[in-house]
């Protein structure tokens, strides 16, 4: 059986090299919405649910911490923060699924300001990092073995510190996105950012929003930012290898074209750009100029 056809087109080559350098304008929005191994209504029916499984938790969550009188802390964990991304990106890549099976094409991506597909790439490269390192973090480090106070409560802590990661991981397995290696370095940025943050509310609040991140520890905290920065980088390129491994996967099934080199190969090769027929006419263009000039 032929592996279902897909055109794969890119979004048009930036200008800026650090644009290109990262691999934002490398990205395939059709890979957003189609699936090696669902059909893309079955894909998008998923997706939908989980969208508003996620919805439904996130403001339950915002509920309780207003009722509880945390509200003011609430945007100061990373859990939070991660939970809402996780959030934001289903909202979105359910609206460009739906906007693909409405019009057959994928206009919804290429016809909207390019600087959203490139933050849509981004979240998607924080939403399949941070949840696993939330769980990870938290059932290793900050879960205590006590019970929660309410039926509540425990709901809502195991979905936004398990669920998620699931959530997260069907995604990956059933989405056909890629990963971009040099993304990790915006990702450190952005952990970087966040233990700034962790500072400020400690100077606002006289309270450390995780223990480890304790600067008063002395080394053993600073030992302790070094390993969950190294924990963010190990995790990337865990999960980079399972979406190179699901490719590889599709190629066996023949759910996928066999590729003539590697993904990762594909990404740093200038090769890895393939024109657009408005890339090809510019460099037609710039040939005629420089014949005639000469």
């Amino acid at each position: 059986m032929a592996p279902p056809a897909y055109q794969d087109k890119r979004l048009e080559r930036s200008r800026f090299s650090f644009i290109r350098w990262f691999g934002f304008d490398l990205f395939q929005p059709e890979r957003a919405v189609t699936s090696y191994w669902l059909p893309t209504r079955v894909f998008l029916g998923i997706r939908l649910f989980l969208c508003l499984w996620i919805t439904i938790v996130l403001w339950m969550d915002i509920g309780m911490n207003a009722h509880n009188g945390t509200g003011k802390t609430f945007f100061a964990f990373f859990t939070n923060l991660t939970y809402i991304g996780l959030n934001a990106y289903y909202v979105t890549s359910c609206y460009h699924h739906v906007a693909s099976l409405m019009y057959k094409d994928h206009r919804s991506f290429f016809k909207q300001p390019t600087v959203l597909n490139y933050l849509y790439v981004y979240l998607y490269h924080t939403i399949i990092v941070f949840n696993i390192v939330t769980p990870l973090v938290y059932w290793a480090l900050l879960n205590s073995g006590t019970k929660t106070s309410t039926v509540l409560a425990t709901f809502l802590n195991v979905n936004v510190h398990g669920v998620s990661f699931f959530i997260m991981l069907f995604d990956v397995i059933f989405n056909r996105m890629q990963v971009y290696t040099n993304m990790i370095v915006l990702l450190i940025v952005n952990v970087v950012i966040y233990m700034c943050l962790a500072f400020v509310v400690y100077a606002v609040d006289d309270v450390w929003v995780y223990p480890f991140l304790n600067w008063n520890l002395g080394a053993s905290a600073a030992l302790m930012y070094l390993i969950v920065g190294l924990v963010f980088v190990v995790v990337f390129f865990i999960i980079m290898g399972i979406h190179d491994l699901r490719d590889w996967l599709a190629q066996v099934f023949k759910r996928a074209p066999k590729q003539k080199c590697s993904p990762r190969s594909m990404e740093w090769q200038r090769d890895a750009f393939v024109l657009t027929d408005k890339d090809d006419e510019a460099d037609e263009e710039k040939r005629y100029d420089h014949a005639s000039t000469s």
